[in-house]
């Protein structure tokens, strides 16, 4: 069976590289990358003051924690990914970047291995200054002070409580700040699709271990399981999301994750995965004909999700609007349905939507539905510029 027989979704970059001269070991490291981010964030903010916590460890029972990972917006402006940690940012302040976190302790180095203490975060993560994080609430109230807009998460009611708490007078203005962010975000520079590769590179490879195991008797999870053994292998230190493989029936459920069904002879098994590297995600989708050959019904369906596919692609260029390929491919798939006779009406929205989904991509990054504003599907979108990236999933 040939390879691109397996094919139905694809992530494609708009590539035309801006100027980023980090090397891959760098993305963690050099903080030349995250203070020019954080240097353009200032610029938008009208003065007062930026305030960002990290993600906290969140515990399963007991002393057993769930896996730690950073919030992407605090890991995008700084690189750090420990918990129990927070910045803020004063751009009319001679200090402008100042972060808090846990001190480095006998304990902590027993409890957890060595961390960086509040002396080497400053030096390694460029901050201005560094308070231990109990010392948060004490210095946050001085810098509150007289301060008429603070930009912060709304969404982040712990946060908003917090503040609150601390400022004498209510502030003028209490804006999104990840709006701004959001923003930023969609933009990816020469390194961070460098990390995309990697991460997609890493998902191929474990989709291809896959193709060469699965057989008829298998469970699903047996299939899953060979992807975290290759993506952990390969360096990757967690998925994207949880895997999603489903055969049989289960590969007409969007979001089925239970893994708990046993393969059966003539199969279609579809695979939606994706490895994480370097903190950016792949999300590759993947479809297998578990016996390698197609019944007649499967592969006219397959055909018309692969034209549709291609379809899209050939349309996701700078200067194009970025849904137009969507809507594109939604024709081709009314058309293909019509002459199936699965529709009698191409025009009828619920005829269709009964087979199709038209979001049949999102952007693609930290998150893997990354953030940004990406227009409305009917207006067909935001224009694609250099350096947006895409993952195209039918």
């Amino acid at each position: 069976m040939k390879p691109h027989h397996f094919i139905l979704s694809i992530v494609l970059t708009i590539l035309l590289w801006s100027n980023f001269y980090a090397s891959i070991e760098a993305q963690t490291l050099n903080k030349d990358i995250f203070n020019q981010r954080r240097q353009k964030l200032m610029e938008q903010m009208d003065a007062g003051i930026a305030i960002f916590q990290n993600t906290k460890i969140v515990y399963r029972n007991g002393d057993t924690e769930y896996l730690y990972r950073s919030d992407s917006y605090f890991y995008y402006l700084t690189g750090l990914d420990y918990p129990e940690a927070a910045f803020i940012l004063l751009p009319n302040e001679d200090k402008k970047f100042i972060m808090f976190v846990q001190p480095e302790t006998p304990f902590t180095s027993l409890w957890r291995g060595d961390i960086y203490g509040v002396d080497e975060i400053t030096e390694v993560f460029g901050a201005d200054t560094t308070f231990a994080i109990d010392q948060f609430d004490d210095v946050m109230r001085g810098y509150l002070r007289g301060k008429d807009k603070i930009y912060f998460n709304i969404k982040d009611k712990e946060l908003y409580d917090k503040i609150h708490s601390l400022v004498y007078a209510s502030p003028k203005e209490m804006i999104d700040v990840n709006q701004y962010v959001h923003e930023m975000r969609i933009f990816k520079d020469a390194e961070e699709i460098k990390l995309l590769r990697k991460a997609i590179d890493i998902t191929c490879d474990g989709l291809a271990e896959v193709m060469k195991a699965a057989e008829p008797g298998m469970y699903e999870y047996e299939l899953d399981a060979i992807l975290d053994y290759v993506f952990r292998q390969s360096g990757s230190p967690r998925k994207g999301f949880p895997s999603i493989v489903a055969s049989g029936p289960n590969s007409a459920v969007f979001h089925y994750d239970k893994n708990d069904r046993q393969i059966k002879n003539g199969d279609i098994i579809v695979m939606d995965v994706g490895a994480e590297y370097g903190y950016y995600t792949a999300d590759v989708t993947r479809t297998l004909l578990i016996n390698g050959k197609f019944t007649k019904e499967q592969k006219e369906l397959y055909e018309i999700v692969l034209q549709a596919q291609l379809a899209a692609i050939e349309m996701m260029v700078p200067g194009n609007k970025c849904f137009e390929g969507f809507q594109r491919a939604e024709e081709v798939v009314k058309e293909g349905l019509y002459k199936l006779g699965l529709i009698t009406d191409k025009n009828s929205t619920w005829q269709y939507k009964a087979y199709y989904y038209q979001y049949i991509g999102h952007g693609l990054g930290l998150d893997v539905h990354d953030v940004g504003d990406y227009g409305r599907y009917r207006e067909g979108g935001r224009t694609l510029e250099p350096g947006m990236v895409f993952t195209i999933e039918i």
